[in-house]
């Protein structure tokens, strides 16, 4: 999978990740409201947790595009 650039990705635990490169994300938020996040946690898109099954979803509300 390549990200788009600038958009919001969630994996299906819920953990949320934003594209900065095709192929880097950024980590947003843990999917469990878990306050203890670390942000700007960046990462490859092929080791970011679950990210096969990413589903790109928009900034309000998470819901799937």
């Amino acid at each position: 999978m390549r990200a788009k650039v600038g958009r919001f990705y969630r994996d299906k635990g819920g953990d949320i990740y934003q594209a900065v490169t095709p192929l880097i994300v950024q980590f947003v938020a843990f999917g469990d409201g878990d306050p203890d996040v670390e942000p700007f946690d960046v990462v490859p898109l092929d080791s970011a947790s679950d990210a096969d099954d990413l589903v790109e979803v928009r900034p309000t509300g998470w819901e799937e595009v």
